[in-house]
């Protein structure tokens, strides 16, 4: 198990987008994203989201797709419930999400961090 910073984005706008650390096993990020995981890649990042969200109706995270548009440039789906985002070890595994996401999102819209 490996325990991870990582960026929450709930799909309810009412729900605030949030920085804590996470188990970042299986079982956590499922529950997190409410069933089976699917797994969306950038560079130094990827989330975690919950696979069958479009068929279950889930609701649009906007802003995960305001994110991934403004550090791509580009949106190549409608990313529905709530997403996780971690960063990658030098090695692959799972890793602390990078700070440029996390002030990104702090400048897109407002996070909740940990009480340090």
């Amino acid at each position: 198990m490996s325990t991870c910073t990582a960026l929450i984005i709930p799909a309810d706008l009412n729900e605030p987008a949030r920085v804590e650390t996470i188990d970042a096993g299986l079982e956590t990020l499922q529950n997190l994203v409410a069933g089976n995981i699917e797994a969306v890649s950038g560079d130094d990042w990827h989330f975690y989201l919950n696979e069958e969200g479009k068929i279950l109706n889930l609701p649009p995270n906007r802003r995960t797709a305001m994110l991934v548009l403004e550090e791509t440039g580009m949106l190549a789906d409608v990313y529905c419930g709530n997403v996780v985002f971690l960063g990658e070890t030098h090695d692959g595994d799972e890793g602390n999400v990078p700070q440029h996401l996390i002030d990104l999102a702090q400048q897109l819209f407002a996070l909740e961090q940990e009480a340090a």
